[in-house]
């Protein structure tokens, strides 16, 4: 019996059942690695195999059953016609292959995050002004006092107006936090990608090519976050010279930028 399996979106294999039992007991193939054989329709995880067919991978075999007297000893050979007749199964098909991820390249990533910056940053004027206009209205008296002073240093604010523009600085900075965030779940949720990847024909996944959760998305917006700025941007810049072509981001939250197919 020859098993394929997939380890971070590369099929392996084929390997003997006994060399697949090897790497099951080193970890090296887990619950949650896709397997393949002659007879499965679609390729399944270890777990699944294992609750298919629980004896497929045991450490020991199970006890022979109890033989009364009515039963004799037979002896057939375990050959593939045998075998299909016995399991239902069908030798026919051939194995899907898993998706081979073609990881987006630097230059692609830097042109996708450019559009959704300027994406982002139009939005984020809009939802800032509106903001200001209903939470904070004495924003704009001093905005208009600052313009007509010819703005810049040339205006000197008083005590209660730098009180004033630091908590409208502050303000800008939760919402252009809470923009990056739902952005980020918006598009990556419904279409793993951005408005910008999908320009570029991006689209980001996790490391076996499975979508990106709720709960990852929500966690590597936050690390984008900190691969900018905090990092002079070396968080991105490490995708040039990464053989996966990961972020900073994309190693906290084990995903990864591919190509369309």
């Amino acid at each position: 019996m020859q098993w394929y399996y997939a380890i971070d979106g590369q099929r392996l294999g084929p390997v003997p059942h006994a060399e697949l039992e090897r790497l099951v007991q080193s970890g090296t193939v887990k619950g949650d690695t896709l397997l393949w054989r002659q007879g499965l329709d679609q390729w399944k995880t270890l777990a699944e195999v294992r609750e298919r067919d629980p004896a497929m991978f045991a450490e020991v075999p199970p006890p022979l059953p109890e033989m009364g007297a009515e039963h004799h000893e037979t002896s057939v050979e375990a050959t593939p016609d045998v075998v299909r007749r016995a399991s239902g199964l069908s030798f026919d098909e051939k194995p899907a292959a898993p998706e081979v991820l073609i990881y987006a390249g630097f230059w692609r990533r830097a042109g996708a995050f450019l559009v959704d910056t300027i994406l982002w940053l139009f939005v984020w004027h809009i939802l800032s002004n509106i903001v200001v206009l209903l939470v904070s209205p004495e924003m704009v008296k001093l905005a208009e006092k600052i313009a007509a002073s010819g703005g810049g240093m040339a205006y000197k604010p008083t005590p209660e107006e730098m009180v004033q523009l630091l908590r409208f600085s502050g303000l800008m900075m939760v919402i252009g936090v809470i923009w990056a965030v739902v952005y980020d779940v918006i598009f990556l949720r419904r279409f793993s990608a951005t408005p910008g990847k999908m320009l570029f024909g991006l689209r980001v996944v996790q490391a076996n090519g499975e979508p990106v959760s709720f709960v990852r998305i929500v966690g590597r917006s936050f690390a984008k976050m900190i691969a900018g700025f905090p990092t002079l941007f070396i968080g991105f810049l490490i995708v040039a010279v990464d053989d996966q072509k990961r972020g900073l981001h994309d190693f906290f939250c084990n995903t990864r930028v591919v190509k369309k197919r």
